[in-house]
């Protein structure tokens, strides 16, 4: 009985004319995209698009409904379309076996930056989960610091962008490397400004060896733009040396993802 009313429940917060498979999500921007609810992944929805392609989405993104409707597919199962019985004629509602769903393959610049990440909680920097990095396939890199001003001018310009982005796409991640002088003038900074994207822990930019520049990108703000093996993109300086700056590649980010 209690499995009866529950695949109803879940039945009811289906949206009209659409079955488990195409379903209709809104973000918090009222966005509307169609896919099919494969599975929770902690912080993650992992959905399947109608070309059959997959992608992980903040659950946090998602409207108050759309979190209900994940949170009761998550416990009870997708629900297919009722089918009259052929013993009794009465309708019934089965539940499938749960779609396989894939282990995501790291890629070479998440492999890379594997333990390396600290994020903002409260006031305080935490690290990183490898799972942060699940699906993602494009990078900015924001080499900046605190007490730079251009960086502080650019900062809350590039924490709206990103807020955006990442909600429309969340296969794009930026990472933080700071040139900050000490690890709490980078947190502070972090705090301040309220970065919502994960950075490089600090001890490990002093070494060079991860997410190196060339010595003629040295110069912050700059902001780089990388696929999922770290080929650039979009840099803020030509390869002469000439500084083009990061708002040329945050319109580049944009461009690319059409927004």
């Amino acid at each position: 009985m209690k499995n009866s009313l529950r695949l109803l429940l879940i039945a009811s917060l289906l949206p009209l004319g659409l079955n488990a498979a195409a379903q209709l999500w809104t973000n918090l921007d009222g966005q509307k995209m169609e896919a099919e609810f494969l599975a929770r992944k902690g912080d993650y929805v992992s959905f399947k698009k109608t070309d059959g392609s997959r992608y992980l989405y903040p659950y946090e993104k998602l409207t108050l409904a759309d979190k209900a409707r994940i949170d009761a597919l998550a416990e009870g199962g997708n629900v297919v379309d009722s089918a009259p019985s052929s013993d009794t004629g009465a309708a019934s509602a089965t539940p499938p076996a749960p779609a396989a769903e894939a282990a995501p393959v790291a890629s070479k610049f998440a492999r890379q930056l594997t333990g390396k990440l600290v994020a903002l909680k409260g006031k305080s920097l935490i690290p990183v989960p490898a799972t942060r990095l699940d699906g993602t396939k494009f990078y900015a890199i924001y080499y900046s610091a605190h007490w730079c001003p251009p960086c502080r001018a650019f900062t809350p310009e590039l924490v709206e962008a990103y807020n955006k982005i990442k909600s429309r796409r969340p296969e794009f991640e930026l990472i933080f490397v700071s040139s900050d002088q000490n690890a709490d003038a980078m947190k502070d900074y972090m705090v301040g400004d309220k970065m919502p994207w994960p950075a490089l822990k600090y001890s490990d930019p002093r070494s060079g060896s991860v997410l190196p520049r060339p010595d003629h990108e040295r110069g912050i703000p700059n902001l780089v733009f990388v696929d999922a093996n770290g080929k650039d993109l979009s840099t803020s300086y030509t390869a002469d040396g000439d500084y083009l700056g990061p708002r040329k590649v945050l319109k580049d980010i944009q461009k690319h993802f059409k927004l």
